[in-house]
């Protein structure tokens, strides 16, 4: 009898070790696990490291150094000088007093909100306002993540703004490697510390036909005085 006390006190001993081991074993990872989804928690929650731009674009905020490329822009040689002047205009309201406006050629529809497409449909340029402001990413910086390494481009409007232009290809669907890809050429300039851009799109197989034509847009774009 006091044979089999001391063999359950001694088992009850061992189990006790085995259970205090056991939770020093598992202590770093329970803890590891609580500071991971701390970690997790505050990442989701906190700031992001940049304002996203595109739904489609990495989180990697741009090199710095890539703004050191940019160049000045220049019309095609096709749509050089006053070329452009008897397109239509398009006007979209900006902030205050102040219109955001481009030109596209006379045979081109012009519709509301900034918006004109060809009459085939198959090119479109929308400008107007983003929900972005200048004191909250830079112009410079917004163009370089738009541009996700192509080259940037930059010109002045008549009252002094200045535009950066650039041209990127997009796939509608980024996993699927057969998926049909758009081209955009934007420029984005920034009216009183509000930024806004024109996009000029199109599918990539037709880029043959649009792509210096989508150029001579862009290069259009201007700041106005609201007319009365």
């Amino acid at each position: 009898m006091r044979y089999r006390a001391r063999h359950d006190r001694a088992a009850a001993g061992r189990a006790v070790r085995a259970s205090a081991l056991a939770l020093l074993v598992a202590a770093p990872f329970v803890l590891g696990g609580c500071h991971d989804e701390q970690r997790l928690r505050e990442r989701l929650e906190g700031p992001t490291a940049r304002l996203p731009v595109e739904p489609d674009q990495p989180e990697t905020p741009p090199a710095p150094a890539l703004l050191d490329t940019v160049r000045p822009w220049q019309q095609p040689k096709l749509y050089a000088g006053d070329a452009t002047d008897a397109w239509g205009l398009v006007t979209v309201p900006a902030v205050d007093d102040m219109d955001l406006t481009y030109r596209v050629p006379q045979t081109w529809e012009i519709r509301t909100k900034g918006r004109a497409r060809n009459l085939g449909q198959d090119i479109e340029a929308y400008a107007r306002l983003t929900n972005l402001e200048d004191s909250d990413i830079s112009l410079a910086t917004y163009a370089a993540q738009l541009a996700e390494g192509n080259p940037i481009f930059q010109y002045t409007t008549s009252d002094g703004h200045i535009v950066y232009v650039t041209r990127r290809e997009v796939a509608l669907a980024p996993s699927d490697p057969e998926a049909p890809r758009e081209v955009f050429h934007t420029a984005a300039l920034s009216i009183d510390g509000h930024i806004a851009k024109i996009d000029v799109r199109y599918d990539s197989e037709l880029n043959w036909r649009f792509d210096t034509l989508a150029d001579a847009i862009t290069g259009t774009l201007q700041v106005r005085p609201h007319a009365a």
